[in-house]
């Protein structure tokens, strides 16, 4: 990501408008993650956070700007995906790597939508406060969308994910998720076998450069500008 150019603001030039789109998307993707965590024990909770995390994919879409027919074309197959993830659960062969494959790829393009509008309105217009915003979005998209990979490396295995016993609940693989992504490594949850361990060296890995090198710089150029 480079640093922009002349991204102060002149005498005569327009002040850009803040839409203000990632700051309603922040604490929306915060509150679905704490209700998530309440889903093992209530499954009608567990159905409305579906739906909800549905609705903030085509939100974090339609705030980065793809539009809103894709936006609800692709939560629309989000919902289908998610609906025909229990055929998954029941059948191997080939349904079931279509349906992990899609819905892997249809949760991916949360942090890519997001980030490629960061770095548009990074590159053009310089930073403030809704693209420091947005560069945390999709952060949060990124655990959660390695949350989904361990749990389709699981189903695809079929093979317990966690070494610990009776861990295969969803809750655990969105809190692995997050505590592998920030590095912060409890120890009460790990991979049983090695591609499971890959992926979690790979997040955690993704986890520090992002950390160090996309926010830093965002937040790097945001204190110049100010």
């Amino acid at each position: 990501m480079q640093q922009p150019h002349g991204h102060g603001e002149t005498a005569g030039e327009p002040h850009r408008p803040v839409q203000g789109k990632f700051a309603v998307l922040l604490p929306l993707i915060f509150l679905n993650l704490v209700v998530s965590g309440f889903g093992d024990y209530h499954p009608l909770l567990r159905s409305a956070t579906l739906w909800f995390a549905a609705g903030l994919l085509v939100l974090a879409l339609y705030a980065s700007d793809v539009g809103r027919a894709l936006s609800f074309t692709v939560g629309l197959l989000v919902l289908v995906a998610a609906m025909a993830w229990s055929l998954a659960l029941m059948h191997q062969g080939w349904i079931q790597i279509v349906v992990v494959a899609g819905f892997n790829a249809l949760t991916a393009l949360a942090p890519i939508a997001i980030l490629r509008k960061v770095h548009k309105e990074f590159t053009r217009e310089g930073v403030d406060v809704e693209v420091i915003l947005g560069t945390l979005c999709a952060y949060l998209y990124i655990g959660s969308w390695f949350s989904i990979i361990y749990r389709s490396v699981e189903i695809l295995t079929n093979s317990p994910f966690f070494a610990q016993p009776d861990s295969e609940r969803i809750l655990n693989y969105l809190y692995f998720s997050f505590i592998t992504l920030t590095t912060t490594g409890y120890g009460d949850l790990s991979p049983a076998y090695g591609p499971g361990r890959m992926i979690a060296v790979v997040e955690a890995v993704i986890g520090q450069l992002y950390l160090v090198s996309v926010v830093a710089v965002v937040v790097s150029a945001f204190r110049k500008d100010r």
